[in-house]
């Protein structure tokens, strides 16, 4: 009777250890198939710049001059933290080699010896082109997220020009905008 019921004691216990084995491997089943859901999405870099229809200087040019005339409206846009760079500047002003670089020249194709002179404004800021470049930048570190843009005025002072050759006089201005 002795065995009977260490036998039955073992079986009780094999049971018992056995039923602990499921709950565990059904416990660890349940850890298993639970796990972490990683959310991950990119927003790609916005640094842009559109300016609107460039208004021509006018026949006014030769003899009233101008002062601060509204050339274009220029629409920075930047989502990059670091802040971004804006760059202005002059096809004559580079060609020419100017030492004058606070005055970029309008050019005359039938007279490019006798240049009109004017200055540039942008954003209400002076525009003073670096003689060895012809260009200007403003860098704005502190202009982060713009997403619907910040305006700012491309405009042109010129002297009357009345003792000018007839003709059509240019400039070509280049804006660049680039991430810092």
């Amino acid at each position: 009777m002795q065995v009977r019921r260490n036998m039955k004691t073992n079986m009780i216990v094999k049971q018992v250890v056995a039923g602990l084995a499921l709950a565990t491997f059904i416990g660890s089943t349940s850890m298993a198939a639970a796990g972490n859901v990683i959310l991950s999405g990119s927003v790609e870099a916005i640094t842009t710049l559109t300016p609107t229809a460039t208004q021509p200087l006018g026949a006014t040019l030769g003899s009233e001059g101008l002062t601060d005339f509204a050339v274009t409206t220029v629409t920075e846009r930047n989502n990059v933290t670091a802040g971004y760079k804006v760059t202005v500047s002059s096809a004559n002003a580079l060609a020419a080699g100017t030492t004058n670089m606070n005055a970029s020249t309008l050019i005359c194709a039938a007279n490019p010896a006798t240049p009109i002179p004017y200055t540039m404004k942008y954003g209400g800021v002076a525009v003073v082109l670096v003689e060895t470049t012809g260009a200007c930048v403003f860098t704005r570190a502190t202009t982060v997220n713009t997403p619907d843009g910040i305006e700012k005025v491309l405009a042109v002072t010129t002297l009357p020009a009345t003792a000018m050759h007839a003709g059509i006089y240019t400039d070509t201005i280049t804006l660049t905008i680039a991430a810092l």
